[in-house]
């Protein structure tokens, strides 16, 4: 079996079991699972190819309706842009933390490293299966 996929079922069972440890009890974001997740899904999923977010936040968004997004920070006059992560204090389970998560990234990848528009399209919709393979499902 190919060195790649190895790490990936890995990958997926270590999300496996951090699921299934957690129940389905509610989730505090913290920065350090953010960061952990953050490697584990960018390893599988995109290749280690993703730099972080310029920025991570956690903070109640039910006003935005969301429970995580990517915020653009342009100044054209300096032509530079920073993409941030907005990700909800609180979630119903780990579960929907990883998801939530793994949804955001791929933005950042749509963002950052395809020049897309970060839009729910084809391109968003292509990540699907790489998510699936690792035990990620909702995007």
């Amino acid at each position: 079996m190919p060195i790649a996929k190895k790490k990936k079922i890995k990958i997926k069972n270590l999300i496996k079991d951090d699921i299934n440890a957690s129940g389905n009890r509610k989730y505090s974001t913290t920065y350090a699972d953010i960061k952990k997740y953050f490697k584990l899904i960018n390893e599988a999923v995109f290749d280690n190819k993703l730099s972080p977010f310029n920025d991570i936040i956690i903070k109640d968004l039910r006003r935005e309706k969301a429970w995580g997004q990517v915020v653009i920070h342009e100044q054209k006059r300096k032509g530079t842009r920073q993409l941030h992560l907005e990700m909800e204090k609180q979630y119903p389970s780990k579960d929907d933390f990883l998801n939530t998560l793994g949804h955001e990234m791929v933005h950042l990848w749509q963002l950052a490293n395809q020049g897309d528009t970060g839009n729910h399209n084809a391109l968003f919709y292509s990540t699907r299966s790489k998510l699936n393979a690792i035990g990620l499902g909702t995007i």
